[in-house]
């Protein structure tokens, strides 16, 4: 469970004054519920975002805990947006989305490169499109991530999304005709011949003296 407090003050200084403390600005919303400013612990947030069997911490399922709001529940949630510092990469503000388990709702999933494509070991290049799609579902039907096998790709060939085998109940958001990964040529780069060098013309003989 992410403990969180809630916040009075919101603002550039407030909030720079929370990231001093070790503590991360954020601001918890949803369905029918309205906008609740918040700050968390960074360590906190930073473990609960590492890589799990689940998949990455922004796209699973966690429960929030206002702990000097004992008069909000816990509450089911996800990370909508996380703001980073484009330098530091350090977190500058993180939204949570309440979600009910009873209503289906749209989030990216991961996309996990399976396989060898005999196209890259001709000499081609593998090159990756997407690296998720979004697809509708229930909270507790979200998958970790897709798998996308590359093992029959050629040079020159694409998958798309409509290759995907995505079980019944999991609906696409995305353009089914939308390549995910190809292999491509290498690209040939050819190497200009030197220019001849020139030749230094001899200087005329002098005239002879008469």
């Amino acid at each position: 469970i992410i403990k969180a407090q809630s916040r009075d003050k919101t603002g550039k200084n407030p909030a720079y004054r929370l990231r001093v403390k070790g503590l991360v600005p954020a601001v918890l919303y949803g369905h029918n519920f309205p906008p609740i400013p918040l700050s968390i612990n960074v360590a906190a947030l930073n473990a609960i975002l590492q890589p799990t069997g689940r998949g990455t911490g922004e796209h699973v399922l966690h429960k929030i805990a206002i702990e000097d709001r004992t008069d909000i529940p816990v509450k089911e949630i996800m990370i909508k947006e996380l703001q980073r510092d484009p330098v530091t990469q350090k977190i500058l503000h993180v939204d949570f989305y309440t979600v009910r388990m009873d209503e289906k709702i749209i989030v990216p999933v991961r996309l996990t490169i399976t396989g060898k494509a005999p196209g890259v070991q001709k000499g081609g290049i593998l090159q990756q499109i997407l690296r998720e799609i979004k697809i509708k579902c229930f909270p507790a039907d979200i998958p970790p991530s897709f798998d996308v096998d590359v093992s029959t790709l050629e040079i020159g060939q694409s998958l798309h999304v409509s290759a995907l085998a995505i079980p019944g109940h999991l609906e696409i958001h995305e353009d089914l005709s939308a390549p995910m990964v190809s292999v491509i040529a290498p690209t040939v780069v050819k190497e200009e011949a030197p220019a001849p060098e020139e030749v230094a013309e001899a200087p005329a003989p002098a005239a002879a003296d008469k």
